[in-house]
């Protein structure tokens, strides 16, 4: 008889023992995920705009536990954001996400399909509405890649010819661009080898004078035709 109470015993603490665990894990991981849930979201940008923008995209992550964040995830969907230029994501704990980053440079604006966008020094086009510009952008007139004009800027700038004396470019379908430049002086670039055309134009410069309305054709190779205006 004394061998079955204490069998009964034994049973009554086991039990005792699992339930009082239970219990105490379950507040335990309550607490654990408490102190885990992201609560703040610092954004490191130079323009309010853009951190109002990047903190909408990612309110999502309010209380959620910040140990099973899949950075590569968010990353991705900042991706989308094609404003930006470098995204850094830092996850500070026990319930902190730090994200800096930095807006690309604005060179130009064009119209796609009647609507306003920027280009991007990413490559990226980027709708007008979405970001502010104060600084004065030449305009780009027809279908062309942003990476194309990105390009000729920087054979541009290797001639060192001043970008802001360019108010506006024109695309041409067979893969060519012409610049006009301030006092409405046209420059016509070839499809190829445009750096040789540039230093032709370049060389021509220093030596001439060159009037309002005057056009400089460089579209046949190693030939500068000259029209004053």
């Amino acid at each position: 008889m004394l061998q079955l109470i204490n069998k009964k015993k034994i049973y009554f603490y086991l039990i005792s023992f699992f339930f009082i665990s239970s219990l105490y894990n379950h507040n335990l991981i309550k607490d654990f995920e408490h102190i885990f849930k992201i609560n703040e979201i610092k954004i490191e940008n130079t323009k309010k705009e853009i951190d109002e923008v990047i903190l909408s995209n990612t309110r999502f992550l309010l209380d959620k536990n910040i140990l099973f964040l899949n950075k590569k995830f968010l990353l991705e969907k900042m991706n989308k954001l094609n404003f930006l230029e470098t995204i850094s994501i830092k996850k500070k704990y026990p319930s902190t996400i730090n994200i800096k980053t930095k807006a690309t440079s604005l060179i130009a604006i064009t119209y796609i399909n009647q609507k306003k966008y920027y280009v991007g020094l990413n490559g990226n086009f980027i709708l007008g509405k979405n970001i502010s510009n104060k600084k004065k952008l030449p305009i780009i007139f027809g279908k062309f890649n942003a990476n194309d004009y990105i390009f000729l800027q920087k054979e541009l700038l290797n001639q060192k010819i001043n970008l802001n004396e360019i108010t506006k470019y024109n695309y041409h379908k067979n893969k060519r661009w012409d610049l006009y430049l301030k006092n409405n002086i046209l420059i016509q670039l070839p499809n190829k080898k445009i750096d040789k055309a540039i230093n032709l134009y370049k060389q021509f410069e220093l030596n001439n004078k060159i009037n309002p309305n005057a056009i400089i054709d460089l579209r046949i190779s190693d030939r500068l035709i000259f029209k004053n205006g």
